[in-house]
């Protein structure tokens, strides 16, 4: 099937911004694999649909879109959507059972015809042939050919996956420095990472210098989705005054001045040259 110009061009440039310059699978895989699973799906919606290929730069079929993932975050995952259907790992055999990071299957008896990854919220995100593009899909709307899932990620990496969702659910939400901990109508720094890390069991302190005394030591260039970053401010002088959480890709979720909570780069602007340190406090 021919594509349309608009929409080739559209795929092509998601795809340079997915995979930089990389031009073989292995160069692509490198550039995502200090991302989570939900995220690194989420950045794949609106590269190219294409029969047998299994990259960004190419395109993915159904199979194709969850080998990459996987693979990328150094699982090992059959290329075929039946040796997926058939993995060794935790059957789903409910779809409202399916949590973020798990692969949905459709089709009829124990042959799948396509497959998704579960991103929460009752969605997933999938290679589409009809759609001729990598898309984002209601679980709902499938719900009568689903026939199994399979759950692949470490309880590890399924906690990146849940805490950076979590994250995401204050997008917006405005910044007061010294905000009250324990309510969300407003935010800090430190209280926004002290609320997340919270909803999963680890408690930080309260302030961002004393939460970089926290858990271990990484050096940038090894950050992996959920570790802590920290940076100076105008206020702050040579001392630690803010901290966010990496998410993969040079980015971090954050909050400072205006819009409150965000996405923002860690390598340029500001953040770029008052980087100071990065503590790993997932265990």
């Amino acid at each position: 099937m021919f594509k349309i110009l608009a929409h080739r061009t559209l795929g092509i440039t998601a795809a340079i911004t997915i995979a930089l310059s990389a031009t073989t699978a292995v160069s692509a895989y490198a550039a995502n694999d200090d991302m989570d699973a939900v995220s690194l799906a989420k950045k794949l919606v609106g590269v190219d649909y294409s029969k047998s290929d299994e990259t960004p730069s190419a395109g993915f079929d159904s199979s194709g879109l969850i080998y990459y993932v996987y693979e990328t975050l150094n699982y090992t995952v059959p290329r075929t959507l039946a040796g997926q259907f058939n993995m060794k790992s935790t059957k789903i055999t409910k779809i409202d059972k399916a949590e973020p990071g798990d692969v949905l299957f459709f089709g009829s008896g124990s042959k799948p015809t396509f497959a998704g990854i579960y991103v929460g919220q009752g969605k997933m995100v999938m290679a589409s042939q009809s759609k001729d593009e990598v898309v984002t899909r209601k679980v709902s709307e499938l719900k009568g050919s689903f026939i199994g899932g399979r759950s692949i990620l470490s309880a590890k990496d399924r906690l990146k996956a849940e805490l950076i969702l979590t994250a995401q659910k204050y997008l917006g939400t405005p910044y007061v420095f010294g905000a009250k901990y324990g309510q969300t109508k407003t935010m800090d720094c430190s209280s926004f990472t002290k609320t997340v890390f919270a909803d999963y069991g680890i408690t930080l302190p309260r302030v961002s210098r004393d939460q970089a005394k926290e858990g271990t030591f990484v050096s940038k260039s090894n950050l992996q989705t959920g570790d802590l970053v920290f940076f100076t401010t105008p206020d702050s002088g040579k001392k630690i005054g803010h901290v966010g959480i990496y998410v993969g890709n040079g980015m971090m979720i954050h909050t400072y001045g205006e819009g409150g909570v965000k996405f923002t780069s860690i390598n340029k602007e500001w953040w770029a040259d008052h980087y100071v340190t990065a503590r790993r406090v997932i265990k």
